[in-house]
């Protein structure tokens, strides 16, 4: 009895082969490409469905995976409990109206104490554990509580944390470090190094051990930054990266071993190109390019190897 058909893709499949452990069904043939099928679920989740009366331009988890944020086009960022049972409707934690008018970003500190939250040209600083001053405000169950909003001439193009909670990177006409720590201050501007143009910032991250801080923009300009000592002004430039094509998003891959670490981008050559970094030596090469359909948009490196890349099409694959 057939209990499914399986598309192929315009051609003739002409063979195909099953995995012998993992449920898997390869088909290859006249349309050029191993197509592969997953014929169990088993690893696919139950999940929730949220909606949005707007276009959804955000969405984060907190570390813990109890909470997810969520952003959309008119500027307003919801707090859902994402720890309730699959087939409850998930409950609004807290809810807050940020800037419109250009892109979102929603990041939580590693340590889950504070949200940083980019739209247009507002940046907001939640704090997520306010309960009151004890014996003078009563306890908030909603628990967040805005820290600090800083406003901008332009929109905001760019926003990321650092792995020890500390730092934040806030990009405008040009790359702003604050520190968490002191009330969000101000202690470092990336713009001009060298007469490397390293304004309007489009993407930028810190490896999963804090060593190294990347950022791409200006006119496709790759800056790579060695970031361990303790004062954003010692930080020195390690590497600075001339790119023909424009890059939209960049991410760092798990720590291989000291001194070894390897950098994700692609943008609009609808190719992600995987560079490996040799800090000791102070050396890099491209070791890998990914060729997708159409421009890359957005790109996830989990600390398993696996590469989300969303492309521009809505297609998002995953590469191990």
């Amino acid at each position: 009895e057939e209990v499914t058909c399986l598309p192929s893709g315009g051609g003739m499949p002409l063979s195909a082969t099953w995995h012998p452990k993992d449920e898997y069904l390869a088909v290859c043939g006249q349309f050029e490409d191993v197509v592969v099928y997953e014929s169990s679920c088993q690893r696919l989740p139950r999940g929730k469905c949220l909606r949005s009366k707007s276009s959804i331009l955000s969405v984060s988890f907190s570390p813990d995976g109890t909470t997810i944020a969520v952003g959309n086009e008119t500027g307003l960022v919801t707090f859902f409990d994402a720890a309730t049972d699959s087939d409850e409707i998930p409950e609004t934690l807290y809810e807050t109206v940020v800037g419109i008018g250009g892109d979102m970003a929603i990041k939580w500190t590693p340590d889950g104490k504070y949200v940083a939250i980019a739209s247009g040209p507002t940046f907001v600083l939640l704090d997520t554990s306010y309960s009151g001053k004890v014996g003078t405000h009563p306890r908030s169950s909603a628990r967040f509580l805005v820290r600090k909003v800083i406003q901008s001439g332009v929109s905001f193009t760019s926003l990321t944390v650092s792995p020890n909670s500390q730092f934040v990177a806030l990009a405008d006409d040009q790359t702003r470090i604050l520190d968490l720590r002191h009330d969000c201050s101000c202690v470092r501007v990336f713009n001009q190094c060298n007469a490397i143009d390293q304004s309007l910032v489009v993407s930028s991250a810190w490896n999963e051990d804090g060593s190294l801080f990347a950022m791409v923009g200006g006119r496709s300009n790759l800056s790579i930054y060695d970031v361990k000592p303790s004062s954003p002004e010692k930080w020195k430039l390690l590497f600075s990266i001339s790119l023909k094509a424009t890059i939209s998003s960049l991410c760092w891959g798990p720590s291989v071993k000291k001194g070894l670490q390897y950098l994700a981008f692609g943008g609009g050559n609808e190719t992600v190109v995987i560079l490996e970094i040799r800090t000791l030596e102070r050396t890099w090469e491209t070791v890998l390019q990914i060729p997708c359909g159409s421009d890359i948009n957005d790109l996830v490196w989990n600390d398993r190897g696996m590469l989300c890349i969303g492309d521009d099409d809505g297609t998002v694959s995953v590469a191990d």
